[in-house]
């Protein structure tokens, strides 16, 4: 059985956080919301900006073996304590070799903890469609449809619609 270790992720991971990117938009680019062109053209030093939000926001990645499988963070999108109580979780995504194992269910389980410690009320996302599993998951964790982008992105001149979840955490 492999090893299994979720961790914070820093900006000294952001090589193996694009290359799993790549990986996962190579294999479909429709949840990713953008082409592999596109993420090409990502610098490293972005992802290392990101991976290096300042607190509370944080990405978090499960390890197989010492080898980045599966991502997903938390932002929050406002300094200002009118928004304080709510986050966009995002970059979710897990290697398309270790899918149907649970990676993302427990990555995303250790993201809305740490919104939980951050006393969170609300964890919004967008999930470009068509994408069941990624629905399927977050509506098992209680998220709920609450509304629906049209056309969010057009990747290779088709477009596709963004569904918008929200999982109410607290009711602080």
């Amino acid at each position: 059985m492999p090893a299994l270790d979720t961790r914070q992720l820093t900006p000294s991971d952001a090589e193996a956080f694009s290359s799993l990117r790549r990986k996962v938009t190579e294999d479909n680019p429709v949840p990713m919301g953008l082409s592999l062109a596109e993420e090409l053209t990502r610098p490293l030093q972005g992802f290392r900006d990101q991976l290096g939000a300042p607190a509370p926001s944080a990405a978090f990645g499960v390890f197989l073996d010492g080898e980045l499988r599966g991502c997903a963070a938390v932002a929050w999108t406002s300094r200002f304590p009118s928004s304080m109580h709510k986050v966009v979780l995002w970059g979710t995504f897990v290697d398309p070799k270790c899918r149907g194992q649970g990676l993302a269910r427990t990555v995303v389980g250790v993201v809305l903890n740490h919104a939980r410690e951050h006393d969170v009320r609300r964890v919004n996302l967008t999930v470009f469609l068509p994408n069941v599993a990624a629905v399927g998951l977050y509506q098992s964790l209680g998220f709920k449809p609450c509304g629906v982008e049209p056309e969010a992105v057009c990747l290779d001149g088709k477009f596709y619609d963004g569904q918008h979840m929200s999982l109410l955490l607290s009711n602080r």
